[in-house]
């Protein structure tokens, strides 16, 4: 009997630490569908943080790289979510493609996404992620 209860009580603390999420890891789709879906709500500040803005741009020769690269990103959003908005916004997002590699010692992905409006045609929206200090990031370079 003792054994059973310490079965049922290791069970339920697994259960719960999983469903914490303690063992679960954020993949590129979820980045991508949180990039989406900030995109459909005009959410330019959810949008920003998940871009990885790379070294690059913060080279203190070209002070302005990272406010050009800021300033894409920001009116592609604000396109997208106008062009959401004017067809009624976005009924459905779907991952159509989810492919990973490593380049140079770094993961990459490429996602895939089909943007399904309320009224309209659907179009898909590809989104290039690289993973940094265990987080997925959407690629702006």
């Amino acid at each position: 009997m003792r054994n059973v209860k310490k079965m049922c009580i290791m069970v339920g603390l697994t259960a719960s630490i999983s469903a914490c999420g303690l063992f679960s890891e954020s993949g590129p789709t979820d980045t991508a569908m949180d990039f989406v879906h900030g995109m459909a709500k005009g959410d330019i500040q959810q949008v920003d943080k998940l871009v990885y803005w790379g070294p690059e741009l913060k080279n203190p020769e070209q002070p302005y790289a990272q406010r050009l690269e800021e300033a894409k990103v920001n009116g592609y959003v604000l396109a997208t979510y106008q062009r959401l908005q004017a067809e009624g916004g976005l009924k459905e997002a779907k991952v159509i493609k989810n492919d990973h590699a490593i380049i140079n010692g770094e993961k990459h992905a490429t996602v895939v996404i089909r943007l399904i409006p309320v009224r309209g045609p659907s179009r898909d929206t590809t989104l290039h992620l690289v993973k940094r200090d265990d987080k997925w990031y959407v690629s702006v370079d």
